[in-house]
């Protein structure tokens, strides 16, 4: 999800596409980062999803990609996928913590599809780990249990380490995916993902396609976030003027 400022768009989309054509140089991210992983760890394609529980585009991805992503090509030992939770929306670090804490009862899976599923409800809750918790329920994980996972302080280290490993990326917004090292930026869907994954997996990673250029929009942004997106695009534009 992008920043609705209709002004950022065009600079913008020469930064996205900069940046989805050359490869990430940075290491894989710290432990601390990972919200979960799955897959064979000698799988030929390795791939990182930064997300936001409370960001639109990523519901759009996960509705249609989840599935065949999980089954096909992780199922398939084709595709190792870490997921990188990332928290840029209010709720969002709740949402984070809920889906952790699933994660301790085996059921992230489960946990990150009713939150994208029902964003639009807890999202805007006045309590919203109240609302998680009856999740928790409805999904039969040990709600004690969940409430003192919930309560603990070290979600927000891994969100600072979660944050730190999108810098290193240059992760400016979700979702964003890093495919053996390359960076795709930008609101996507599953047929265009399939199509990635499948060059990769026939060894021709150069016939990837490039992203939709499209600026996907957002309507809560954290302020202190936009503005350092707002500093690097004005850098970007000033160096275009040399």
């Amino acid at each position: 999800m992008r920043p609705s400022h209709r002004y950022l768009a065009p600079v913008l989309a020469t930064f996205l596409f900069a940046c989805s054509s050359t490869a990430t140089t940075g290491a894989d991210p710290d432990a601390a980062a990972v919200a979960y992983r799955e897959g064979d760890a000698q799988a030929p394609i390795k791939m990182m999803y930064f997300d936001d529980l409370v960001c639109e585009d990523c519901r759009t991805f996960s509705r249609s990609a989840a599935e065949p992503l999980r089954m096909t090509w992780v199922g398939g030992k084709k595709v190792q996928l870490t997921v990188i939770d990332l928290a840029w929306h209010r709720g969002s670090v709740a949402g984070s913590a809920a889906m952790t804490c699933a994660i301790e009862q085996g059921h992230f899976w489960e946990m990150h599809e009713l939150l994208f599923e029902r964003q639009d409800k807890w999202k805007r809750e006045t309590d919203i780990p109240a609302a998680l918790q009856k999740y928790a329920t409805e999904l039969k994980l040990d709600t004690a249990k969940f409430a003192m996972c919930a309560a603990r302080k070290d979600h927000q280290r891994r969100l600072d380490a979660a944050d730190e490993a999108a810098r290193r990326h240059g992760v400016r917004g979700t979702p964003a995916f890093i495919i053996n090292g390359k960076s795709f930026f930008g609101a996507q869907d599953w047929a265009w993902m399939e199509r990635v994954l499948t060059a990769y997996a026939a060894g021709m990673p150069d016939s990837a396609p490039p992203p939709p250029m499209g600026i996907p929009t957002k309507k809560v942004v954290d302020s202190a976030r936009l503005r350092v997106l707002e500093d690097s695009v004005a850098r970007l534009s000033k160096k275009s003027k040399f």
